[in-house]
């Protein structure tokens, strides 16, 4: 990657897992010093609409803001993991994207930006203390988020710093500081090698059906399967715009102005 554009990259390294998993039933594929790649759904749900089920993992090694389990400084980065899995006439059914921390920092910096309160059980402070101020994150010494799960997602993110960093050849979470690299794991396959199209859309079918057939606990108002909120969300961006708060559209302004661009 060259440390260039992640995206472009990552374009480039889906189009080559297509091709394999498309010729062979499998693939893997790693990209190396990557800029960031951007929404991993983007990727997975790419190769899903090829019909393969894809799935990926990025690391950041010298971008570290989330603290092992039961520790008290940064030492992972949030390490993402999506899969998506394909469904009939090139449609996606189902994508799930999501780091391995509680929450990507991208919505803690919202609410930075925001002068808002985050939700408990979302970070800690320098100290090792929870908090619920994004202020004590971007402090120094800084906070940092916890892992999703607390042991559950620990455990996640190690395995995405081997699988995306350590075997891409990126490496894993370390001290060095530096420009901000992915390490970048994708993995695909067709299941049309395990049993016929229609058979496998059925039974997906079938299954989410069963899922969305419990009874709604309290306060609920549908069972959704991941990625249809995302894709709700997108549509209605889509129709009506994409909201900002006025310290991120400062920092677009003034990121356009350094650039040239306005």
């Amino acid at each position: 990657g060259d440390l260039g554009f992640g995206q472009v990259v990552a374009r480039r390294g889906v189009a080559i897992a297509i091709e394999k998993a498309r010729a062979q039933g499998l693939s893997a594929v790693t990209l190396k010093r990557t800029n960031h790649v951007g929404r991993l759904a983007d990727w997975a749900e790419t190769a899903a609409a090829h019909g393969l089920i894809a799935m990926v993992w990025v690391n950041a090694p010298m971008s570290l803001n989330v603290a092992p389990w039961g520790g008290a400084a940064r030492r992972l980065g949030t390490n993402p993991h999506a899969i998506a899995i394909p469904g009939p006439g090139g449609t996606v059914a189902m994508s799930h994207d999501f780091a391995t921390s509680v929450v990507a920092e991208g919505k803690l910096k919202v609410k930075f930006n925001r002068g808002e309160k985050a939700a408990p059980g979302i970070m800690i402070d320098a100290a090792g203390h929870p908090s619920t101020d994004p202020r004590e994150f971007y402090a120094d010494p800084p906070g940092a988020l916890l892992t999703a799960g607390e042991h559950k997602g620990y455990g996640l993110s190690l395995a995405v710093e081997i699988l995306a960093g350590i075997l891409s050849g990126t490496g894993a979470a370390r001290p060095t500081p530096g420009a901000v690299q992915n390490g970048t794991l994708i993995i695909c396959l067709d299941p049309m090698r395990f049993l016929p199209p229609g058979d496998f859309h059925a039974q997906v079918a079938e299954l989410f059906g069963f899922v969305r057939s419990a009874p709604l606990a309290p306060g609920a108002k549908e069972i959704l399967v991941p990625g249809e909120p995302e894709a709700r969300m997108e549509r209605e961006r889509r129709a009506v715009g994409v909201p900002l708060d006025d310290e991120t559209w400062r920092q677009l302004r003034e990121c356009a102005s350094e650039a040239g661009a306005v």
